[in-house]
């Protein structure tokens, strides 16, 4: 069972769809959001769930578009949720104009879950950065430190454990939000295992996606016994979700017409249950 949790332009808030086999979706709650939050900006968007080994759910948000803090909340069944609280990953740096689409994925080297999000830190124009802190238990934090610096700007970046070492997607921030700029795309890189808050960084590749798409959401199919990978992304100035399927992940085949996902999904993440 696959999970995508996401959140819509008109109601900033936590929606959540189902599928058996993650191509056709089916939105629970009757179309209705699973969870408003009641903290900060009052606005979810960005939402990414993470189950931890115990079947818990893990909720993580971006808290509107100047926030310093990113929303949290935890939940055992998607229904009742409890501790939401606000992270302040970047309010030890005032200069910091906000803090975006932040994931988690457990660090095997750290023995700690590891949040990610973009930052801008400092005045003028937006340059974001990847930063992140580890916890093991959502309750204490490390501080916020680099983690990943391409030179340039860059948002949204989402990890794939891949045993030796991890695969990560991200946003070529740099740009304009017009038709026909060069970068406002996605593009992949191989992150290093090491007991490091800024680890190495491999073999960043071409564009992956056509410009103006963001938010990528990676997950396996199971066919055959080879894990065929799926990249979602958000269209985000039509609003219109694509999708992208890879068996090597360096080569990108365009899939959207096989994928039915809900009308106004915005900036989701998928989970596969465990």
């Amino acid at each position: 069972m696959y999970m995508f949790s996401y959140f819509k332009e008109k109601e900033e808030k936590l929606f959540v769809a189902s599928s058996d086999d993650g191509l056709r979706w089916k939105e629970l709650n009757g179309g209705k959001p699973l969870f408003a939050s009641s903290i900060g900006t009052q606005q979810i968007r960005d939402p990414f769930l993470l189950e931890d080994d115990q079947g818990g759910f893990h909720l993580v948000w971006t808290d509107g578009w100047r926030s310093r803090s990113i929303g949290y909340a935890r939940s055992s069944d998607m229904i009742h949720w409890h501790d939401e609280k606000l992270i302040p990953v970047m309010e030890h740096l005032p200069e910091t104009q906000n803090a975006w689409a932040p994931e988690i994925f457990y660090d095997t080297m750290k023995g700690a879950y590891r949040i990610i999000w973009s930052s801008t830190v400092g005045g003028g124009p937006r340059n974001h950065r990847i930063w992140s802190v580890t916890t093991t238990d959502f309750v204490s934090f490390t501080e916020a430190s680099l983690f990943f610096d391409p030179g340039y700007n860059v948002i949204d970046a989402s990890v794939t454990d891949r045993g030796d070492h991890y695969y990560m997607l991200y946003k070529d921030e740099r740009g304009t939000n017009e038709k026909g700029t060069p970068y406002k795309a996605i593009r992949s890189c191989l992150i290093a295992k090491e007991n490091s808050s800024t680890p190495s960084v491999t073999q960043i590749s071409d564009l992956l996606t056509p410009p103006l798409t963001e938010g990528p959401a990676m997950y396996a199919l199971d066919e055959a016994g080879r894990k065929r990978w799926v990249m979602l992304v958000d269209g985000f100035q039509e609003q219109f979700y694509s999708a992208y399927c890879s068996f090597d992940l360096l080569q990108w085949e365009d899939m959207t017409v096989r994928m039915q996902l809900p009308l106004g999904a915005r900036h989701g993440a998928v989970l596969k249950l465990k």
